[in-house]
């Protein structure tokens, strides 16, 4: 009889496998060159590499890197030496391997990410990041010659912000702070506005709590009302459109929750 630690471990290992899989599947729907051995051989030394440790969630620390890698590669578009150095970004920091064991396994490229990467984690995001946080943001956008690094330290953030809820309150709004005023707005000038969207969201989320939740109440019962004026709004261009035989997609965009309070805020409006 399997006992339910046993059980347990074999449920972890099939979700970290099925994870993998997923990653792999999306970066050979991309149009980067196909080098998943490289991946591979990335995905096996962090998963042993962190072999035991959890994070806050309870889930095997590996699901980080993996949901990481998944980012640079579907969200951000990167290939194959992005991933390599996702799913290894925490190795130098949070285990005794070294950069020299990363570019004597994986080359002088991955290597140079990874220990950009460690240097932002150990050097730069200190006791006092909050007090130097102007400085941080300029620096974080000059100090690296590979600007991948930076790119896969804003995937790395998005999946902390993911998974805040696992963090102490006190951590949530240190972090939340941190991400509106350092991440959001690199993000922004690197041109990722969908992530940058999403940091802010859940940078509000976190900070103002009760506020998000308002907003997003009073955007779920105004929804209806919303989709009637866009079709109105549109019929007599899909009509038009219709009629010179153009193909064509309409979509409209909703305010997210946090630009909605932030103009509520500075130009001191309601709701609606």
């Amino acid at each position: 009889m399997i006992s339910d630690e046993e059980k347990k471990k074999v449920e972890e290992e099939a979700a970290v496998n099925a994870a993998f899989r997923e990653l792999l599947d999306i970066y050979l729907a991309s149009q980067h060159r196909k080098k998943v051995e490289l991946i591979t051989k990335a995905f096996n030394f962090a998963l042993q590499a962190h072999k035991g440790v959890r994070r806050h969630s309870g889930e095997p620390y590996i699901m980080h890197p993996l949901a990481v890698a998944r980012i640079v590669c579907k969200e951000i578009g990167l290939g194959s030496t992005s991933i390599c150095a996702a799913l290894l970004h925490d190795v130098v920091e949070d285990t005794d391997y070294t950069v020299e064991d990363i570019r004597n396994l994986f080359g002088n490229k991955i290597a140079e990410i990874v220990g950009g990467l460690t240097k932002i984690s150990g050097g730069v995001f200190g006791a006092h990041a909050s007090e130097q946080a102007e400085n941080f943001k300029k620096l974080l956008l000059t100090m690296s010659e590979d600007i991948r690094v930076i790119l896969i330290k804003i995937a790395d953030r998005l999946h902390n912000m993911r998974t805040l809820e696992y963090m102490q309150v006190n951590k949530q709004y240190k972090i939340a702070g941190e991400t509106l005023y350092i991440y959001a707005p690199i993000a922004y000038r690197l041109g990722l506005s969908r992530i940058k969207t999403e940091l802010e969201n859940l940078s509000f989320k976190y900070e103002h709590p009760e506020e998000y939740a308002a907003i997003e109440e009073k955007l779920a019962i105004t929804q209806a009302e919303r989709e009637k004026l866009f079709a109105n709004f549109t019929a007599p261009i899909k009509a038009k459109l219709d009629e010179m035989g153009v193909k064509y997609t309409l979509t409209g965009r909703i305010k997210s929750p946090y630009s909605i309070w932030r103009k509520m805020q500075t130009k001191h409006l309601s709701f609606a």
